[in-house]
Order: structure tokens, then C-alpha cells, then sequence
């Protein structure tokens, strides 16, 4: 092997070398890579879990209190909304109807007010009134206020607020009013009836 032939072989072996060596230390230890000081402070911090929840507040949480009814007022309730249904159907009426808005409701009536609804009825078509020309009134209920309730004397009184339609003539021709009635009730054979019922 001649002179010449070694030191190329020496050349290749120390670029191997020396190309090694680069390699290494660019891989180990981070030559080319700068880290900042502020990098620096953020790797040495402890790394914490993240929470995806949302942070708890001590603020109170709105409570609602249901109030259940007493029996009595489950009883008033009843009765308003039967002396309601009750004043809708009495108030209203047609000359062409024959009192059907009293004749329906005797079966709520107390002895002495059906006794009442028969001598009105009887009066009534004994005067033959007009009813070739047609006059009704229509009754809404939109309010009830209960005026006096004594369960053990078995006596009860609400006041009932309506809105009233009069037509005459036509269903077209009308006028409304306001009107309230007086609904009072006794305690009969285990019911509550309708006493007395007298307009405002």
C-alpha cells in the first residue's frame, strides 16, 4: 500500500470521526437550541393537572317553599269555584230559553232557594213575556273573594265578580257591564247549597 492510498484512508477516518462526534452532541446535548430564560423558569415549574370543572361559588342558592294548602282553604277553594260556575250559569239566560239557567241549577239550590226558583219561574211565565224579538245576557265570572266562611254554623258567603253581555235584537247589537253577585251557602244534608244568589 503506498503513501498516498494510507493518508486518504486517514482522511476518511477522521471526517467519520469528527462527523460522529457533530452528530452526537447536536442530539445529546441540545447544540443549536438556545432556551430562553423565561423557557428555562416554565421547565423547572411543576407541572399541574387541569380541571375541566368550574370553579365552586359560595353564593346561596335561591330556596322556594312550597306552602301546602290548609283544609279550610282547600274547602274555600271548592266553594269559590262552585259559586263561580254557579253565578256563569244563573246570569245567564235568553227570553227564548225558558229559565233553563234556573231549572239546571236546582240541584245546587237549598230547599228554601229551589223553593224560590219555582215561584220565580211560575210568576214569571204567568206575565207572557215578549219573545218574538230576541234579549239574552251572557255571564263571565273573573274574580272571587269569599266574604265569610263559618263551617261549624255551616254557612258561607262569596262575592263573585262578573263581566256581562247583553244582546237584543242580534248576537251583534250588545253591551257589556260589570257586575257583581253575592253567592251565599248552607250546609244541607252534607253538601254545601246555594242559599241565596242576589246581584250587586
Amino acid at each position: 500500500m503506498d503513501k498516498r492510498k494510507l493518508i486518504g484512508i486517514l482522511i476518511i477516518l477522521i471526517g467519520l470521526i469528527l462527523l460522529a462526534g457533530i452528530i452526537y452532541f447536536m442530539f445529546f446535548y441540545g447544540i443549536g437550541t438556545e432556551v430562553t430564560p423565561k423557557e428555562k423558569e416554565e421547565a423547572t415549574q411543576p407541572i399541574l393537572p387541569t380541571s375541566t370543572t368550574q370553579p365552586t361559588t359560595d353564593k346561596p342558592k335561591a330556596v322556594f317553599e312550597v306552602k301546602q294548602p290548609s283544609p279550610v282553604e282547600i274547602k274555600q277553594t271548592g266553594l269559590k269555584q262552585l259559586a263561580a260556575s254557579f253565578a256563569e250559569r244563573f246570569g245567564s239566560y235568553s227570553n227564548q230559553s225558558d229559565y233553563g239557567n234556573i231549572r239546571d241549577l236546582k240541584i245546587f239550590m237549598s230547599l228554601k232557594m229551589q223553593a224560590w226558583a219555582d215561584d220565580f219561574i211560575s210568576k214569571s211565565r204567568a206575565q207572557k213575556s215578549e219573545t218574538d224579538i230576541y234579549s239574552g245576557i251572557t255571564t263571565k265570572a273573573i274574580a272571587q273573594e269569599v266574604k265569610q266562611f263559618n263551617e261549624t254554623a255551616g254557612q258561607a258567603e262569596i262575592l263573585i265578580k262578573t263581566q256581562r253581555r247583553q244582546a237584543t235584537g242580534t248576537t251583534g247589537n250588545t253591551a257589556t257591564y260589570s257586575q257583581d253577585i253575592i253567592i251565599k251557602f248552607v250546609w244541607e244534608k252534607g253538601v254545601w247549597k246555594v242559599d241565596n244568589a242576589e246581584w250587586q
